[in-house]
């Protein structure tokens, strides 16, 4: 292997490093139990199935009638439609191949196979198969064949993400791909295939509607003469479904605390390797390196609506991140030491405790783990592109599975490095403007008066000190209903401690804290409604009396008047995807419905997409002023939606798909408003902040 790229190890790492824990032994014991209990059930629930077919076909008839021939072949059918119940997911049994990455040649990458062969020694592990790139921040180790891998000894492959590539040094890059090949050492990821195929067996039986449900639908909407025994089978296939259920939720709980101890052992094979900093500042790095990542792909997805695109989103990411290493620098300098003299990355706070289903331990513990025993290992600060001899061919093949993959677009021209750039900047929101106003135009909009009331308003003597300091007051329930709306969601996911939460003298316990959630957001929304109106219209109105003092009111009133519009469509979309969700969801609770109800209310959607259409071109008649990034109508248009307007579905849409394809519509759109929202106030209160300046 080429010297250059050879990193520090740890010396002399102890050999029961990597022995398995007690825990994980016990824990693998359960999950295999679970699973073998699982599938001796299941084996017998298809044995007596097809018993009973073979019992309804062979079964002598007494005499011979209407009646009795009648009662025969239901008894034939419905025995063979239970068990074809059993094995439909057999039709659906795929071996899933990723779609959105690219296998790397050896021989183009020499240092990098080199590389990870010298990891493969160190760790004791075997050496994948093959080895793949895709765009994303991760890696991962997976089978070559899923179900091949349930009977017979198979190969396993390494999938790299470039974004991971982007956001680490080589020390930390080591130490995640020896994490992974810690996986490919353990036998108990055989386990996770089983549960995997448990999952696709039950997930079949349970939850997937298909054409074995189309077909008794449709047999007991038939004459109860012939439909008899399909009213038989019904609460038999309800009972089934009960029981897989519960296994469903066993045996994905066994996983998920086998999956942790696993983490912890492959956490150790990364600390034999590259040492106990590594692992745990990769950990750290990752989480900024997801936003940083997600950050890009949203950029390259609104810049895509312009027809704007960038040949290698990577040489963007390093941007970023580069402009970011100052102050990563300040908060690392700025991390607590622990008596080994390593920063302690992560806190154990309450918040350490991990989900039920979790399948990843929290990172605090993670780290805790790590350092039990602490190894020292020094760090190779360099970046992990040098194992990349195609470094930049790599990078633009992935950018453009990126825009194929996941924004469904085939550019065929780009622009400029330094173009794409400048959209990207334009699109970074200034926070200090909303922290200066204890960031209270995140979650609620602002109220805008009609211009006579302004009018009336700037007579007013008015100082932004004393708005400053009523706000502060008015905001401080809200953050206590926000603090509350965290820690609901913590109990909810059972990443706290805490069973219960407490509000209004009531207590409230985890089987109800959706029912809090929703009295929280509601309260806050009227904590918004009620308080904030007449600061709003003071703030406005201070402002509007220094742009008239400095002649500048008229492009003011502009900017209210749009913004007013943008918040108005806004929430008209927002009101227009909760009529269609609550108009669906009262008619699944009738129960039984006919298909005349299924059509008028896919009339009254498609009649709804109409009015959106309609709110639209009445909204792109304004006298638009530009915001970043978008320019004109015209571009407005595109920003909202890829035609400007809702598709309007044909058909059935509850049956070809059309209702999935306009909620998602309607949800794209009210992401796009947001955004203009967004740069709407952002642009209000720039002007805002010129006017004091000037």
């Amino acid at each position: 292997m080429n010297a250059s790229i050879v990193t520090p190890k740890p010396n002399n790492p102890p050999e029961e490093l990597t022995k398995l824990s007690q825990g994980y032994i016990v824990k693998a014991t359960i999950a295999i139990l679970s699973i073998l209990l699982f599938f001796v059930l299941y084996t017998s629930l298809i044995i007596a199935l097809f018993y009973l077919v073979y019992i309804a076909i062979t079964y002598e008839v007494g005499s011979i009638n209407k009646f009795t021939i009648l009662i025969k072949l239901g008894a034939i059918a419905g025995t063979v439609m239970l068990a074809l119940f059993t094995l439909k997911f057999i039709f659906k049994l795929r071996n899933h191949k990723p779609d959105n990455r690219i296998k790397l040649n050896k021989e183009e990458n020499k240092e990098l196979f080199s590389f990870i062969e010298d990891i493969c020694k160190s760790s004791g592990a075997p050496k994948p198969k093959n080895i793949y790139v895709d765009p994303d921040v991760n890696a991962y180790v997976s089978y070559t064949n899923v179900w091949l891998s349930l009977f017979l000894p198979t190969k396993k492959e390494l999938t790299i993400g470039l974004g991971l590539v982007s956001s680490l040094n080589l020390s930390e890059f080591k130490a995640v791909i020896a994490h992974e090949f810690g996986h490919f050492a353990q036998r108990s990821m055989k386990i996770g295939s089983y549960i995997h195929s448990a999952n696709t067996i039950i997930n079949g039986m349970i939850f997937s509607r298909d054409k074995w449900d189309e077909i008794l639908d449709q047999w007991r909407d038939s004459d109860i003469r012939l439909s008899f025994a399909a009213w038989i089978i019904t609460p038999v296939i309800w009972v089934i479904r009960r029981v897989l259920t519960l296994f469903y939720m066993l045996l994905n709980r066994m996983h998920s605390l086998l999956s942790q101890e696993m983490e912890f052992n492959a956490d150790k094979v990364a600390v034999k390797v590259a040492g106990s900093d590594a692992i745990v500042s990769a950990l750290w790095r990752l989480e900024h390196g997801f936003t940083n990542w997600n950050t890009i792909v949203s950029n390259a997805f609104h810049a895509s609506k312009k027809e704007v695109y960038s040949k290698n989103l990577y040489h963007h990411k390093g941007i970023a991140l580069e402009k970011q290493k100052e102050n990563f620098t300040t908060i690392l300098n700025g991390l607590p030491v622990d008596q080994n003299g390593s920063r302690v990355f992560f806190s154990i706070s309450e918040n350490a405790k991990v989900s039920m289903y979790a399948s990843h331990p929290p990172n605090a513990l993670r780290e805790k783990s790590a350092k039990s025993p602490f190894l020292k290992c020094d760090i190779d600060t360099r970046s992990p592109w040098i194992l990349f001899s195609n470094k930049l061919v790599l990078q633009e093949m992935l950018t453009k599975l990126v825009y194929e993959k996941y924004l469904q677009k085939n550019p065929t021209q780009f622009v400029e490095e330094a173009d794409f750039q400048q959209f990207i900047e334009a699109e970074s929101i200034e926070n200090s403007l909303f922290e200066e106003y204890e960031n209270t135009f995140q979650n609620r909009f602002i109220t805008i008066p009609s211009i006579s009331k302004i009018d009336l308003l700037h007579k007013e003597s008015l100082s932004l000190e004393d708005l400053k300091k009523e706000l502060k007051i008015l905001m401080l329930p809200v953050k206590d209903i926000e603090a509350l709306m965290q820690k609901a969601n913590e109990i909810a996911s059972g990443t706290t401690k805490d069973k219960k939460l407490m509000y209004k003298d009531k207590m409230y316990t985890k089987k109800d804290i959706q029912t809090v959630y929703d009295i929280l957001i509601a309260d806050r929304e009227a904590l918004f409604l009620s308080s904030f109106t007449a600061w709003d219209e003071k703030f406005i109105g201070y402002f509007y009396q220094l742009a008239q003092q400095k002649q500048q009111a008229e492009v003011l009133i502009k900017r209210y008047e749009q913004h007013q519009k943008i918040v108005g469509l806004f929430q008209f979309l927002l009101t227009s995807k909760n009529e269609i969700l609550t108009n669906i969801s009262q008619l699944q609770s009738i129960g039984e419905v006919t298909q005349i109800m299924v059509d008028n209310l896919a009339n009254d959607i498609k009649q709804k997409v109409k009015h959106i259409n309609a709110e639209l071109m009445q909204f792109y008649t304004i006298e638009f002023i530009p915001l970043p990034n978008i320019e004109t109508v015209a571009e407005l248009k595109k920003a909202l939606f890829d035609d400007g307007q809702l598709k309007e579905e044909k058909g059935r849409i509850f049956e070809n798909d059309g209702i999935n394809r306009i909620i998602i519509a309607i949800d794209n759109g009210i992401v796009s408003c947001n955004r203009i929202e967004n740069k709407s106030i952002e642009q209000i209160l720039k002007t805002h902040k010129e006017l004091l300046q000037n």
